[in-house]
């Protein structure tokens, strides 16, 4: 995967990107959340859980006019005037929280996914992607390309800014997780606090690989001395869907399978 090819992955998804600012007993933290479509957005447990929601906003949502989603002028150029098409109506970005968070229902798995008012209606999203846990082969997409995209505090900074890095699969890993075993993808990328509940974009379709969700350390060592670790991504479709807050855009092309209960799904 080129270089070219990774950064048409950012202009068209960076803009999808939100940075969540929370606080809890006067210590603030931010964490990550990427818009899956109509207004829901996905973040991970422990960014939101038993903290204040101070802020959330989508940082870069231009990003989308440079991207080959976007009409440009026949020079190659791109225009954003008054009527071009928007992914927020507010113009810096700001997003406003009308339902959730809503946690996935075992306590254990580290998703949240929460729906806003402020986005255009039609907005860009992240697709998903159809890679269930148990259709995932131990050597599937070792080794190929990701995107990952979030908000690891940079110091000095004045405000929330968008990374962006290239990473590869270096394993798929089942993790204990409750009650049963969840998909873990882990990557070469460099775990840091703020990259919760980020986006990682896999280079085969531009979908959604998984949510960044965790370090995996031992000893309580700093994060950046574990392994970068991202959910795979039919933990968020459980964790929406349970919550009524799936989007239609996420259903198309599972024949109705998203439209049944977990409990129904196990029949």
């Amino acid at each position: 995967m080129s270089g070219e090819d990774l950064r048409q992955l950012y202009l068209q998804f960076g803009c999808c990107m939100a940075a969540i600012v929370t606080e809890a007993n006067g210590s603030e933290n931010i964490g990550t959340a990427f818009h899956v479509g109509e207004g829901v957005f996905v973040t991970a447990r422990h960014v939101v859980e038993n903290r204040q929601i101070r802020e959330i906003r989508l940082t870069d949502p231009d990003l989308f006019y440079r991207s080959d989603l976007y009409p440009k002028n026949e020079d190659g150029s791109y225009t954003v005037g008054p009527n071009s098409q928007r992914m927020c109506v507010e113009l810096d970005g700001s997003l406003k929280i009308t339902a959730g968070p809503f946690f996935h229902p075992d306590p254990l798995i580290d998703i949240a996914g929460i729906k806003v008012t402020g986005m255009q209606s039609g907005a860009h999203y992240v697709p998903l992607g159809g890679h269930l846990d148990d259709w995932v082969a131990s050597s599937d997409f070792v080794l190929t390309k990701a995107l990952i995209l979030g908000y690891p505090p940079i110091p000095f900074t004045l405000e929330p800014v968008l990374v962006a890095a290239s990473c590869e699969v270096n394993a798929n890993v089942d993790l204990r997780t409750g009650d049963s075993r969840q998909l873990h993808f882990i990557l070469s990328a460099t775990p840091r606090g703020g990259f919760s509940g980020g986006l990682a974009v896999s280079e085969y379709g531009g979908v959604a690989l998984g949510i960044i969700t965790q370090s995996l350390i031992n000893n309580d060592q700093a994060p950046e001395l574990g392994f970068f670790a991202t959910t795979s991504i039919e933990a968020i479709y459980i964790c929406l869907q349970e919550a009524g807050i799936l989007p239609d855009c996420q259903k198309e092309g599972w024949d109705g399978l998203w439209d049944d209960t977990p409990e129904e799904r196990k029949q």
